[in-house]
């Protein structure tokens, strides 16, 4: 039974990648995507601004930012595209927290009970305060987008 299990989550995990990989190439998502950028770009200083109420959205819907990161820097360059990402994230990531102390706590509670990370987490920012909060946002290891969350 347990090598039953062991090669379903191999072929499982095989077709995921696949569906990775052939999917955007069937639906042209690059090409998409490119279209997209252009026209966010054309859109100039409105276009920045539509691009941080779309971050904070995504930060707020667990919507890992990564992907809009990059497009920031292919939109609006390295210097220009670090701002606005870093309002962006910012703004999202406050608009997260207030989410998660006021209307989500019992959910937010419930995702993070059972895990010892958060836990560990938990206890020390509430010795170490912000210093915590800083190293665990600059760590590759927790999610940014439930960490937002989590500290409301």
């Amino acid at each position: 039974m347990n090598n039953y299990r062991t090669w379903l989550k191999i072929l499982l995990a095989a077709a995921l990648i696949a569906a990775a990989v052939l999917l955007p190439r069937h639906f042209g998502l690059q090409a998409l995507l490119r279209a997209a950028l252009d026209r966010q770009a054309a859109l100039g200083p409105a276009g920045a601004a539509a691009f941080v109420l779309l971050y904070i959205a995504a930060a707020a819907l667990l919507v890992p930012g990564s992907a809009l990161t990059l497009g920031a820097g292919a939109i609006y360059g390295v210097v220009w595209g670090s701002l606005i990402v870093s309002l962006a994230s910012t703004l999202g990531a406050a608009a997260a927290f207030l989410i998660g102390r006021h209307l989500a706590r019992g959910w937010v509670e419930k995702k993070v009970a059972g895990s010892p990370a958060f836990a560990a987490i938990d206890a020390a920012v509430a010795e170490g305060g912000w210093r915590i909060v800083g190293l665990t946002r600059l760590s590759p290891v927790f999610p940014y987008t439930l960490l937002n969350y989590a500290y409301g």
